[in-house]
């Protein structure tokens, strides 16, 4: 099981393999916090999740960690499906280059990590895939496991906690002590 979030009725939003015949293969579910049975999602295979304004959504499938498989471009490799209008129709964002995962909805813009320029780091762009910017430099290591409270960026990259603004395109290491 692994939390992504909540949902816009403010249910938790988690994926699992519960009940899947093969492992990494995660459905999505939604659980009130209220307590009682989480009700799944009809989405297909589902590794990430993010809602935006309305009923849009974006998807992750095969999103798992690109520092895993670094550079890999074969068919397992992550990739984003986008419901840009809330419409209940997804295409898949075939415009953003490399092994994809973590997606995030902030404002106007999806954020995600990529390996796409040969190293992990945050990249955005516009729900139509256009306006695609690069956010960090990373060199060394890849960024991973990045989320948001809706406003900013969190993830990690080195051994390092990193926080990313979109409000001041600013990125910062978080001193932890």
């Amino acid at each position: 099981v692994q939390v992504r979030g909540w949902t816009p009725a403010g249910h938790i939003a988690f994926v699992t393999s519960h009940g899947q015949p093969f492992f990494r293969n995660y459905r999505a579910y939604a659980l009130d916090p209220a307590g009682g049975m989480p009700q799944m999602l009809p989405l297909g295979q589902v590794d990430h999740l993010a809602f935006g304004p309305g009923a849009a959504m974006v998807l992750g499938r095969n999103t798992g960690d690109p520092a895993r498989w670094k550079r890999y471009r074969g068919g397992r490799a992550g990739y984003l499906w986008i419901d840009a209008a809330g419409s209940g129709t997804f295409r898949r964002m075939s415009e953003l280059a490399g092994n994809i995962t973590s997606p995030m909805w902030i404002g106007e813009r999806v954020y995600f990590l990529s390996d796409g320029e040969g190293v992990g780091n945050l990249y955005s762009c516009r729900p139509d895939g256009s306006d695609q910017r690069r956010h960090t430099d990373h060199d060394d290591y890849f960024a991973r496991n990045a989320s948001t409270d809706g406003r900013r960026v969190v993830y990690h990259c080195g051994g390092d906690v990193w926080l990313f603004d979109p409000a001041t395109d600013r990125t910062a290491r978080v001193d932890i002590e």
